[in-house]
């Protein structure tokens, strides 16, 4: 070991003298922090609980609805009777359909086909309803009112909604004509028949690597997700400053003396990786502090968990930065391959958007990457998995196995050069 705690040593003082590795030591993380404390809820994935409908306050709020299961519909109910509201709560109430109500004026059919135009290109929604004003009147005075659906996109759900609409208000026609068309006593009715309804109960399944995730803990992932992406550009460049040392100390002959000392080439990698382990803790503590200090609300995971997924990221981020500057023995071409890996490693790993939907070769190609299975590990911790930790920390093992094979390849090469 002569020589390791001089070189350690020369080493961490011209790392901490450089800004730029300062830059990436402390700001960067501190900026990952903040963006934990976005939260999208139920502007990004809808609804979390399918019984219920959101009121929309203005006509042209956005609508986005993330979740592939339940057609996402809006609703211009220009009636705001009891009978528009028995319609749109059963269908609601069948678990097939995010309802978003806007209770509007009087609104004339083709005033509301051109809004529905407009909603569809602007919007994630399936359908659009329109209920007339005279809604309830044509009902008590024996008429079929024309309630009209608008088709927003081509999804076979449409027809599911249509015959729904339609026997619901077939329920309706006959209620009334029990009622003998009596306004109070069809509303008597109507409210009896929600309340004499089966209490549905719903329960998520899981179905292959699908997880089944509350609003919540969607809105934490995706949080977390922007977090990473910033983390993972820290790492990576920290980890450049890093292989900065080698490719300067090789290009200036001190790698040469090195070897011709009594020191050996074990001491030297061990240095290195001592570098890159002081600064991961280094960075890992940042976050630690920036999470106590700016965090103000719980992100899915516990405090502990969330600092160990961030920390064996950081040292499969900052080894492969190092074993990338040692094989290409060029700084400018490090750099270059570290903001090419962070840009394709944060797209392909859903950090940015959901995988949910995607296509298999997609899915398959995300696992590839070190921050995708960090928010596989979050999510199945979210639910209550433990036993993730195996599986992770095997991954874990396999990424610093494989690249550290390349980089003791990438430095014999370069040795005998």
């Amino acid at each position: 070991m002569q020589g390791f705690p001089i070189m350690l040593k020369t080493n961490l003082k011209l790392l901490l003298r450089n800004k730029g590795y300062l830059a990436f030591l402390v700001i960067l993380p501190i900026l990952s922090v903040i963006l934990l404390n976005i939260n999208n809820g139920d502007s990004m994935f809808g609804q979390d609980n399918p019984t219920e409908i959101k009121e929309m306050s203005k006509e042209n709020d956005e609508i986005l609805n993330l979740v592939n299961t339940r057609l996402s519909v809006k609703v211009y109910d220009c009636s705001n009777t009891g009978a528009s509201d028995y319609i749109v709560n059963e269908l609601v109430k069948t678990g097939s359909f995010t309802i978003n109500r806007y209770k509007s004026e009087a609104f004339t059919m083709n005033e509301v086909r051109e809004k529905a135009l407009y909603s569809a290109n602007h919007n994630s929604i399936g359908a659009i309803i329109y209920i007339p004003e005279h809604f309830e009147e044509d009902i008590l005075e024996g008429k079929e009112s024309d309630v009209v659906v608008f088709e927003a996109a081509q999804d076979g759900r449409i027809e599911l909604l249509k015959s729904n609409l339609e026997a619901y208000l077939q329920s309706i026609y006959r209620y009334a004509a029990v009622a003998d068309y009596d306004k109070d006593a069809l509303s008597g009715l109507l409210k009896a028949s929600g309340k004499n309804q089966m209490v549905k109960d719903y329960v998520n399944i899981e179905v292959g690597d699908t997880l089944n995730l509350t609003t919540d803990q969607k809105a934490h992932s995706s949080s977390m997700g922007y977090s990473l992406s910033f983390l993972s550009i820290a790492f990576l460049f920290s980890g450049v400053f890093i292989a900065s040392t080698v490719v300067e100390e090789r290009q200036n002959r001190v790698y040469n003396r090195f070897v011709l000392s009594t020191s050996s080439i074990v001491n030297y990698g061990l240095v290195k990786l001592l570098l890159i382990f002081i600064t991961v803790i280094l960075q890992t503590g940042i976050i630690a502090l920036g999470i106590k200090l700016m965090v103000r609300q719980d992100f899915g995971i516990s405090f502990a968990n969330f600092l160990f997924l961030v920390f064996c990221l950081g040292l499969i981020f900052n080894l492969l930065s190092v074993v990338i500057g040692v094989v290409a023995d060029n700084i400018l071409i490090s750099n270059y391959f570290a903001f090419l890996i962070w840009c394709i490693s944060c797209l392909l790993a859903g950090l940015y958007f959901p995988l949910d939907g995607a296509s298999k070769w997609l899915t398959n190609a995300s696992l590839l990457m070190p921050q995708r299975w960090v928010v596989k590990a979050a999510e199945l911790l979210m639910l209550g998995k433990s036993d993730v930790y195996t599986t992770f920390l095997l991954v874990v093992a396999s990424y610093i196995i494989l690249i550290m094979s390349v980089g003791m390849i990438g430095l014999k090469i370069r040795r005998k050069d």
